[in-house]
């Protein structure tokens, strides 16, 4: 199978075909849940250049919604999580907003009256699941858990339960997103990029199981010793890894934010925090974020260069690259 071409790497304009054919209508992460965990509380980011708040109802109910008001769209609420049981205000003219979105008033607006169903704000699904708060932009989309399928069991047998959150890392790429998937989605490099990963590992044992049905693949192998990893590493797509161990857990979102920049958010949760094992995984996930970033942003200048045009997909060992790449076509092609 060849390759993406070079230009739906760097291109302006497939980047914004892929704003809305791809975060546009799929299931992603976009907060933990204890940030929003109390009733009358909000948390507001962006993902893609979309700038998103959701809130917890008085009555314990999750609501998302496009941060934005429809009278001069500006934010109604500030990027973070914050109280919110008074509502949702907008900061540049005082409009405000219930926590169901509808609009309470129009401050000081004059003599016409507005509908408060009509002039509300623009809803996004919401879902909750792992410890996770998930959005989706399209409302018709399938609800959380059905969009999932298989890929929610593959948590089972994890304490996830027990894991708590640690903190987050934030490392910026000047790649486009997608060859950090590519890079992602294969252990082919593992014996040239990563030395000490490769100590640890038995590579001629790595595997990577595409799930096509639920658009997830599983990362596998033994360790030197011959026992098998006690790590599950997935890939969802199109922007989520989860790295889940018998101790905690490493959730990995990767944004874009431009057609050459990514932003790659680390959350750490561990059922103990400042344990040695802990402090190694850590480690560990660290040392392997700068050997790929290197290497990421050595292919995005190849690929920006001009030179090269399209490869070629090793059937042995990536095939789920093959499959995030047939995913992106498909997405894609439905806007045509």
């Amino acid at each position: 199978m060849e390759t993406l071409p070079a230009s739906a790497y760097r291109d302006p304009e497939v980047y914004a075909a892929e704003r809305q054919l791809v975060f546009g209508r799929e299931w992603l992460v976009f907060a933990r849940a204890d940030e929003v965990r109390g009733a009358g509380t909000s948390v507001a980011k962006s993902i893609a250049g979309y700038p998103l708040v959701v809130v917890r109802d008085l009555d314990g109910a999750l609501r998302g919604f496009h941060n934005l008001c429809r009278h001069r769209a500006a934010q109604v609420a500030k990027d973070g999580s914050h109280p919110c049981k008074g509502g949702l205000v907008c900061g540049y003219h005082g409009w405000s907003y219930e926590l169901d979105g509808s609009l309470r008033r129009a401050r000081d607006f004059g003599d016409e009256a507005l509908d408060p169903g009509e002039w509300g704000l623009h809803p996004v699904q919401v879902g909750e699941w792992c410890g996770l708060v998930w959005v989706n932009l399209s409302m018709e989309a399938l609800p959380l858990l059905e969009d999932l399928g298989g890929f929610a069991a593959e948590a089972d047998g994890f304490p996830v339960g027990e894991y708590r959150f640690s903190h987050e890392v934030v490392h910026d790429l000047a790649c486009n997103w997608k060859t950090y998937c590519d890079n992602y989605l294969e252990g082919y490099h593992v014996p040239f990029l990563h030395p000490e990963l490769n100590r640890e590992l038995d590579m001629a044992t790595y595997r990577v199981e595409v799930r096509d049905v639920d658009r997830y693949c599983i990362h596998s192998a033994h360790t030197r010793t011959g026992t098998l990893s006690a790590g599950r590493w997935l890939f969802r797509w199109p922007n989520l890894a989860l790295n889940l161990y018998p101790d905690g857990m490493n959730v990995e979102r990767i944004l874009p934010a431009g057609p050459d920049r990514t932003t790659i958010v680390y959350t750490y949760y561990f059922c103990e925090p400042d344990t040695a094992a802990a402090k190694e995984s850590e480690r560990l996930s660290m040392l392997l974020m700068d050997e790929d970033k290197a290497m990421c942003e050595e292919v995005q200048r190849n690929l920006d260069a001009g030179v090269y045009d399209t490869g070629v997909l090793s059937p042995r060992h990536e095939a789920s690259v093959a499959q995030f790449q047939s995913l992106w076509r498909a997405a894609l092609a439905a806007g045509c």
